[in-house]
């Protein structure tokens, strides 16, 4: 069996989701000759499924032990027999990393020498608080390029750690490194950070899947409204606000076709509507910037054109803010990478 090759994802701008939205999700990516990233501790039965009904693109398997009450740290190792699956089905395999604490130099050296030690296409997940990129991000970036394996990287944060600025100048700091950087469980922001360079990034189909999300104790759990992405706004909004927020703005992606963004609201499942106009929607302005000549420049005048409209909105809206993912881009450049050993990692 031929399988896929980390070349098979260079440049593409990935679905997250669960095995359970993986029809809907392969219906969107196979339009837009993309992939995706399953996220569960089973993926079997779903890959085989995709490929027995003509799925060709490119899959990656989360094991996503990083997250949710019960999950494992960073130095609990991986498994081999994870890694070995995803090989047999043909894939690059994802190593089932533990979460990745601020300072856990032993869990990431860890991470990084199980993917290294795997044979077949392999990444290094690196499930990653968000404070690795304030002070932490040299160090990180060195021990990458010094075991030499691809990595995945997700980031822990309560709402976007795109909207951190010092996430964003990190993350694209740690662009040049030597080896592929994939950033998973994102939104919008994987679109900046493809067009600053990382080798492939991934949108998530839900809240949940846009970020790691902090670990909580138990409560009440809440079911959050039908959200839809807004392209003028660059960011996800309730689908019950669209006819409020944007009358007349009309939508080119391939599942709304020039029409209103309204319509969503009124098709027999709004919901199926919401999902798949949502990620093609971003596929479509990914296609767009790719063709630019300059990816960077391009993400940056949508950045400053969002903006724009969200400053707008606050002149109507009671309490309307741009996002601050979007300011944070706009400040994020490649810095000139200054490697030093530091006593923490020493005796990390």
């Amino acid at each position: 069996m031929v399988g896929d090759t980390l070349g098979d994802l260079s440049g593409r701008l990935l679905v997250q989701c669960r095995p359970g939205q993986a029809k809907n999700a392969a219906r969107v990516a196979s339009a837009h000759g993309t992939g995706l990233v399953l996220t569960g501790r089973m993926p079997r039965p779903t890959v085989e499924a995709l490929r027995a009904h003509g799925f060709t693109g490119p899959i990656l398997c989360d094991a996503n032990r990083y997250s949710g009450r019960r999950r494992a740290p960073a130095g609990a190792g991986t498994r081999e027999s994870w890694a070995a699956e995803q090989h047999e089905l043909g894939l690059v395999a994802l190593t089932d990393s533990g979460y990745l604490a601020p300072h856990d130099w032993h869990g990431l050296r860890r991470i990084l020498a199980d993917a290294r030690d795997r044979p077949g296409p392999t990444a290094a997940m690196l499930p990653l608080a968000a404070r690795w990129f304030e002070h932490s991000v040299d160090g990180l970036a060195e021990e990458i390029e010094q075991h030499g394996v691809p990595v995945a990287v997700a980031i822990e944060h309560a709402k976007d750690p795109f909207g951190v600025r010092y996430v964003a100048r990190g993350f694209v700091s740690l662009l040049a490194v030597p080896v592929p950087v994939i950033l998973l469980r994102s939104d919008i922001s994987a679109l900046g950070a493809l067009a600053h360079g990382t080798h492939a990034a991934a949108i998530g189909t839900t809240t949940r899947l846009r970020r790691i999300p902090p670990r909580t104790r138990r409560g009440a759990v809440g079911f959050p409204a039908l959200r839809v992405f807004v392209p003028p706004l660059l960011g996800h909004h309730p689908l019950d606000s669209v006819s409020r927020l944007t009358p007349y703005w009309r939508c080119d992606c391939h599942e709304c076709a020039g029409h209103p963004l309204t319509d969503l609201t009124r098709t027999a499942r709004p919901e199926v509507s919401a999902f798949r106009h949502s990620l093609s929607a971003q596929l479509t302005l990914w296609s767009a910037l790719d063709a630019a000549d300059s990816p960077v420049n391009g993400w940056l005048e949508h950045c400053g054109r969002a903006l724009s409209v969200h400053r707008q909105l606050a002149t109507t809206q009671p309490a309307w803010y741009p996002p601050a993912n979007l300011h944070s881009w706009t400040h994020a450049r490649h810095p000139a990478r200054h490697p030093a050993r530091s006593d923490e990692r020493a005796h990390g």
